[in-house]
Protein backbone atom coordinates (compact mmCIF):
# COMPACT_ATOMS: atom_id res chain seq x y z
CA UNK A 1 0.00 0.00 0.00
CA UNK A 2 1.30 3.32 -0.87
CA UNK A 3 0.81 7.19 0.97
CA UNK A 4 1.90 9.60 -0.90
CA UNK A 5 1.00 13.60 1.16
CA UNK A 6 1.03 16.15 -0.84
CA UNK A 7 0.81 19.87 -0.23
CA UNK A 8 -1.03 22.37 -2.51
CA UNK A 9 -2.11 25.87 -1.92
CA UNK A 10 -4.56 25.22 0.91
CA UNK A 11 -3.70 22.21 2.60
CA UNK A 12 -2.46 18.75 2.92
CA UNK A 13 -3.48 15.80 0.72
CA UNK A 14 -3.03 12.16 0.66
CA UNK A 15 -2.60 10.17 -2.69
CA UNK A 16 -3.52 6.74 -2.84
CA UNK A 17 -1.65 5.64 -6.01
CA UNK A 18 0.75 6.63 -8.46
CA UNK A 19 -1.52 7.42 -11.32
CA UNK A 20 -3.68 10.40 -8.65
CA UNK A 21 0.30 12.20 -8.43
CA UNK A 22 0.23 15.58 -8.83
CA UNK A 23 3.64 16.96 -10.51
CA UNK A 24 2.57 20.66 -9.49
CA UNK A 25 2.29 20.16 -5.72
CA UNK A 26 4.55 19.94 -3.14
CA UNK A 27 5.15 16.01 -1.74
CA UNK A 28 6.13 15.73 1.49
CA UNK A 29 5.89 12.24 2.67
CA UNK A 30 5.43 8.87 0.68
CA UNK A 31 4.61 6.18 2.84
CA UNK A 32 4.89 2.34 1.95
CA UNK A 33 3.80 -0.20 4.46
CA UNK A 34 3.41 -3.97 2.85
CA UNK A 35 4.41 -2.57 -0.81
CA UNK A 36 4.26 -5.12 -3.22
CA UNK A 37 7.27 -5.31 -5.67
CA UNK A 38 5.16 -3.56 -8.46
CA UNK A 39 4.52 -0.71 -6.22
CA UNK A 40 8.09 -0.06 -4.59
CA UNK A 41 9.13 0.05 -8.54
CA UNK A 42 6.76 2.31 -9.21
CA UNK A 43 7.62 5.14 -6.61
CA UNK A 44 11.66 4.42 -7.33
CA UNK A 45 10.86 5.25 -10.60
CA UNK A 46 8.83 8.19 -9.82
CA UNK A 47 11.39 9.60 -7.15
CA UNK A 48 14.28 8.27 -8.28
CA UNK A 49 15.04 6.60 -5.06
CA UNK A 50 16.27 3.41 -4.64
CA UNK A 51 14.54 1.21 -1.62
CA UNK A 52 16.84 -1.29 0.47
CA UNK A 53 15.38 -4.77 0.44
CA UNK A 54 14.06 -6.74 3.58
CA UNK A 55 17.65 -8.23 3.91
CA UNK A 56 19.75 -5.12 2.98
CA UNK A 57 17.31 -3.18 5.72
CA UNK A 58 18.62 -6.24 8.47
CA UNK A 59 22.35 -5.51 7.72
CA UNK A 60 22.47 -2.18 8.27
CA UNK A 61 20.36 -2.17 11.24
CA UNK A 62 23.19 -4.75 12.60
CA UNK A 63 25.76 -2.03 11.75
CA UNK A 64 24.51 1.61 11.42
CA UNK A 65 21.20 3.09 12.47
CA UNK A 66 22.17 6.09 10.78
CA UNK A 67 23.33 6.66 6.69
CA UNK A 68 23.92 10.46 6.04
CA UNK A 69 25.14 11.54 3.08
CA UNK A 70 24.79 14.91 0.50
CA UNK A 71 21.93 14.15 -1.43
CA UNK A 72 19.92 11.64 1.19
CA UNK A 73 19.38 10.28 4.93
CA UNK A 74 18.40 7.19 6.11
CA UNK A 75 17.87 6.07 9.24
CA UNK A 76 16.91 2.71 10.61
CA UNK A 77 15.00 1.79 13.91
CA UNK A 78 12.68 -1.04 15.06
CA UNK A 79 9.27 -0.04 16.88
CA UNK A 80 7.40 -2.21 19.40
CA UNK A 81 4.34 -3.38 19.01
CA UNK A 82 1.37 -6.31 20.33
CA UNK A 83 1.68 -9.51 18.73
CA UNK A 84 -0.49 -11.34 20.86
CA UNK A 85 -1.55 -12.12 24.29
CA UNK A 86 0.45 -9.49 25.40
CA UNK A 87 3.36 -10.62 23.31
CA UNK A 88 5.48 -8.05 21.83
CA UNK A 89 7.85 -7.91 18.56
CA UNK A 90 10.05 -5.48 17.00
CA UNK A 91 9.46 -4.13 13.51
CA UNK A 92 12.18 -2.64 11.47
CA UNK A 93 10.96 0.62 9.68
CA UNK A 94 13.43 2.44 7.21
CA UNK A 95 13.40 6.05 6.82
CA UNK A 96 15.26 8.25 4.07
CA UNK A 97 15.28 12.07 3.94
CA UNK A 98 15.52 13.08 0.00
CA UNK A 99 14.97 16.77 -1.07
CA UNK A 100 12.90 17.63 1.47
CA UNK A 101 10.53 14.51 0.98
CA UNK A 102 10.31 11.60 3.58
CA UNK A 103 10.11 8.16 1.97
CA UNK A 104 9.04 5.39 4.83
CA UNK A 105 9.13 1.71 4.38
CA UNK A 106 7.39 -0.56 6.90
CA UNK A 107 5.70 -4.34 7.25
CA UNK A 108 3.79 -3.20 10.05
CA UNK A 109 0.73 -1.33 11.07
CA UNK A 110 2.14 1.12 13.61
CA UNK A 111 0.16 3.43 16.01
CA UNK A 112 3.15 6.33 15.75
CA UNK A 113 2.40 6.32 11.50
CA UNK A 114 -1.71 6.78 12.03
CA UNK A 115 -1.62 9.38 14.69
CA UNK A 116 0.79 11.21 12.76
CA UNK A 117 -1.98 10.85 9.39
CA UNK A 118 -4.26 12.10 11.52
CA UNK A 119 -2.52 15.05 12.44
CA UNK A 120 -2.06 15.59 8.84
CA UNK A 121 -5.47 15.02 8.16
CA UNK A 122 -7.28 17.09 10.68
CA UNK A 123 -4.87 19.92 9.80
CA UNK A 124 -3.68 20.14 13.83
CA UNK A 125 -0.43 20.15 12.72
CA UNK A 126 1.61 22.37 10.13
CA UNK A 127 3.97 20.06 7.95
CA UNK A 128 6.16 22.02 5.60
CA UNK A 129 8.53 19.29 4.66
CA UNK A 130 9.70 15.69 5.33
CA UNK A 131 11.82 16.15 8.18
CA UNK A 132 8.59 17.56 10.75
CA UNK A 133 7.37 14.32 9.54
CA UNK A 134 10.09 12.55 10.64
CA UNK A 135 10.26 14.21 14.06
CA UNK A 136 6.91 13.89 14.32
CA UNK A 137 6.69 10.26 14.14
CA UNK A 138 9.52 9.68 16.52
CA UNK A 139 7.89 12.09 18.87
CA UNK A 140 4.35 10.02 18.57
CA UNK A 141 6.70 6.87 19.22
CA UNK A 142 8.50 8.22 22.33
CA UNK A 143 4.78 9.05 23.58
CA UNK A 144 3.70 5.65 23.39
CA UNK A 145 6.77 3.81 24.75
CA UNK A 146 6.29 5.69 27.44
CA UNK A 147 2.80 4.78 27.72
CA UNK A 148 3.60 1.09 27.40
CA UNK A 149 6.35 2.26 30.48
CA UNK A 150 3.74 3.35 32.71
CA UNK A 151 1.08 0.40 32.08
CA UNK A 152 4.54 -1.93 32.94
CA UNK A 153 5.11 0.21 36.47
CA UNK A 154 1.56 -0.26 37.13
CA UNK A 155 1.35 -4.14 36.35
CA UNK A 156 4.99 -4.18 38.91
CA UNK A 157 2.75 -2.40 41.54
CA UNK A 158 -0.31 -4.58 41.55
CA UNK A 159 2.18 -7.38 41.85
CA UNK A 160 4.30 -6.02 44.80
CA UNK A 161 0.85 -5.64 46.38
CA UNK A 162 0.55 -9.51 46.07
CA UNK A 163 3.78 -10.54 47.82
CA UNK A 164 3.36 -10.93 51.36
CA UNK A 165 3.92 -13.86 53.65
CA UNK A 166 0.20 -14.96 53.27
CA UNK A 167 0.29 -14.41 49.52
CA UNK A 168 -0.40 -17.71 46.80
CA UNK A 169 3.41 -18.07 46.16
CA UNK A 170 3.14 -20.24 42.87
CA UNK A 171 5.13 -20.34 39.47
CA UNK A 172 2.76 -18.18 37.47
CA UNK A 173 4.06 -15.11 39.80
CA UNK A 174 7.20 -16.02 38.81
CA UNK A 175 6.82 -16.51 35.33
CA UNK A 176 4.52 -12.74 35.38
CA UNK A 177 8.16 -11.09 36.82
CA UNK A 178 10.24 -12.78 34.21
CA UNK A 179 7.84 -11.92 31.43
CA UNK A 180 7.84 -8.23 32.65
CA UNK A 181 11.30 -8.34 32.97
CA UNK A 182 11.78 -10.17 29.31
CA UNK A 183 9.02 -6.72 28.05
CA UNK A 184 11.37 -4.05 30.37
CA UNK A 185 14.54 -5.01 28.20
CA UNK A 186 12.51 -4.88 25.15
CA UNK A 187 10.95 -1.67 25.64
CA UNK A 188 14.74 -0.46 26.85
CA UNK A 189 16.60 -1.52 23.76
CA UNK A 190 14.32 0.00 21.78
CA UNK A 191 14.31 3.56 23.11
CA UNK A 192 18.20 3.23 23.29
CA UNK A 193 17.33 2.96 19.89
CA UNK A 194 15.65 5.86 18.98
CA UNK A 195 18.35 7.45 21.13
CA UNK A 196 21.07 6.60 18.91
CA UNK A 197 19.19 7.53 15.61
CA UNK A 198 18.07 10.65 17.30
CA UNK A 199 21.82 11.71 18.65
CA UNK A 200 22.67 11.21 15.21
CA UNK A 201 19.95 14.06 13.66
CA UNK A 202 21.06 16.34 16.02
CA UNK A 203 24.55 16.05 15.27
CA UNK A 204 23.63 16.12 11.58
CA UNK A 205 24.33 19.12 9.47
CA UNK A 206 21.86 21.12 6.73
CA UNK A 207 19.14 18.23 7.17
CA UNK A 208 16.95 20.45 9.90
CA UNK A 209 16.95 23.83 11.06
CA UNK A 210 16.89 25.60 14.28
CA UNK A 211 13.07 24.64 15.10
CA UNK A 212 13.86 21.19 14.13
CA UNK A 213 16.83 20.89 16.21
CA UNK A 214 15.38 22.46 19.36
CA UNK A 215 12.30 19.95 18.94
CA UNK A 216 15.09 17.07 18.84
CA UNK A 217 16.92 18.05 21.62
CA UNK A 218 13.47 18.00 23.64
CA UNK A 219 13.18 14.61 22.44
CA UNK A 220 16.78 13.38 23.36
CA UNK A 221 16.00 14.58 27.18
CA UNK A 222 12.28 12.59 26.93
CA UNK A 223 14.36 9.65 25.74
CA UNK A 224 16.86 9.48 28.33
CA UNK A 225 14.05 10.02 30.80
CA UNK A 226 11.81 6.89 29.67
CA UNK A 227 15.66 4.89 30.06
CA UNK A 228 16.16 5.76 33.67
CA UNK A 229 12.65 4.95 34.07
CA UNK A 230 13.09 1.55 32.39
CA UNK A 231 16.48 0.84 34.34
CA UNK A 232 14.59 1.63 37.53
CA UNK A 233 11.73 -1.08 36.59
CA UNK A 234 13.83 -3.45 35.57
CA UNK A 235 16.05 -3.02 39.05
CA UNK A 236 11.94 -3.10 41.00
CA UNK A 237 11.54 -6.34 39.16
CA UNK A 238 14.82 -7.82 40.22
CA UNK A 239 13.59 -7.38 43.71
CA UNK A 240 10.62 -8.14 43.35
CA UNK A 241 11.93 -11.22 41.74
CA UNK A 242 14.41 -11.79 45.15
CA UNK A 243 11.82 -11.18 47.75
CA UNK A 244 9.49 -13.87 45.86
CA UNK A 245 12.70 -16.09 46.42
CA UNK A 246 12.91 -15.06 49.37
CA UNK A 247 9.05 -15.70 50.26
CA UNK A 248 9.60 -19.29 49.16
CA UNK A 249 12.42 -19.86 51.08
CA UNK A 250 10.95 -18.76 54.36
CA UNK A 251 7.75 -20.79 53.63
CA UNK A 252 10.37 -24.12 53.41
CA UNK A 253 11.73 -23.43 55.99
CA UNK A 254 8.78 -22.77 58.13
CA UNK A 255 7.83 -26.73 56.69
CA UNK A 256 10.96 -27.57 57.47
CA UNK A 257 10.71 -26.14 61.15
CA UNK A 258 7.61 -27.85 61.44
CA UNK A 259 8.74 -31.23 60.48
CA UNK A 260 12.05 -30.73 62.54
CA UNK A 261 10.08 -29.79 65.56
CA UNK A 262 7.75 -33.11 65.37
CA UNK A 263 10.53 -35.35 64.94
CA UNK A 264 12.36 -34.05 68.05
CA UNK A 265 9.18 -34.17 70.16
CA UNK A 266 8.47 -37.76 69.38
CA UNK A 267 11.99 -38.37 69.40
CA UNK A 268 11.95 -39.10 73.73
CA UNK A 269 8.72 -41.22 73.30
CA UNK A 270 10.10 -43.22 70.30
CA UNK A 271 13.40 -43.96 72.51
CA UNK A 272 11.05 -45.26 75.67
CA UNK A 273 8.76 -47.41 73.39
CA UNK A 274 11.81 -48.86 71.55
CA UNK A 275 13.24 -49.66 75.33
CA UNK A 276 10.07 -51.27 76.59
CA UNK A 277 9.79 -53.42 73.06
CA UNK A 278 13.16 -55.18 74.05
CA UNK A 279 13.22 -58.60 73.96
CA UNK A 280 15.04 -59.42 77.13
CA UNK A 281 12.87 -61.61 79.62
CA UNK A 282 13.74 -59.85 82.37
CA UNK A 283 12.28 -56.23 82.72
CA UNK A 284 11.53 -54.39 85.88
CA UNK A 285 7.86 -53.45 84.86
CA UNK A 286 7.08 -56.04 82.34
CA UNK A 287 4.79 -57.50 85.03
CA UNK A 288 3.49 -54.67 86.87
CA UNK A 289 0.12 -53.45 86.50
CA UNK A 290 0.61 -50.44 86.00
CA UNK A 291 3.68 -50.85 83.74
CA UNK A 292 1.54 -50.12 80.59
CA UNK A 293 0.36 -47.08 82.03
CA UNK A 294 3.60 -45.98 83.04
CA UNK A 295 5.27 -46.03 79.96
CA UNK A 296 1.96 -43.82 78.38
CA UNK A 297 2.72 -41.32 81.10
CA UNK A 298 6.18 -41.83 80.24
CA UNK A 299 6.03 -40.76 76.89
CA UNK A 300 3.52 -38.06 77.22
CA UNK A 301 5.92 -36.59 79.55
CA UNK A 302 9.17 -36.23 77.59
CA UNK A 303 7.22 -34.90 74.70
CA UNK A 304 5.69 -32.08 77.03
CA UNK A 305 9.08 -31.37 78.71
CA UNK A 306 10.36 -31.40 74.96
CA UNK A 307 8.03 -28.36 73.95
CA UNK A 308 8.26 -26.87 77.22
CA UNK A 309 11.71 -26.53 76.22
CA UNK A 310 11.02 -25.40 72.88
CA UNK A 311 8.85 -22.72 73.90
CA UNK A 312 11.50 -21.18 75.92
CA UNK A 313 13.93 -21.15 74.25
CA UNK A 314 11.22 -19.24 71.64
CA UNK A 315 12.35 -21.74 68.75
CA UNK A 316 8.27 -21.73 68.42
Amino acid sequence: MIRIFQQDETAVRKVKDIESFSATDRTLWVDLQNPSGAEIKSVEEKFDVDFLSQQEQLEIESSSRYIEEDDYLIANSNFLIPDKEQVYINVPVSFMLKDDVLFTYRNADLKSFADTVKKIKSRRAVFRDGAQILINIFESRIDYDADLIEVVSQEVKAINKQLDLDAKLDKEMLLRINDFQELTMMIRENVVDKQRVVSAMIRSEGWFNDAEQKRLRTLIKDINSLIEHTNFIFERLEFLQDTFLGLVNLEQNQIIKIFTVLSLVFLPPTLIASIYGMNFQILPELNWRYGYAFALGLMVLSSVVTLVVFRRKNWL
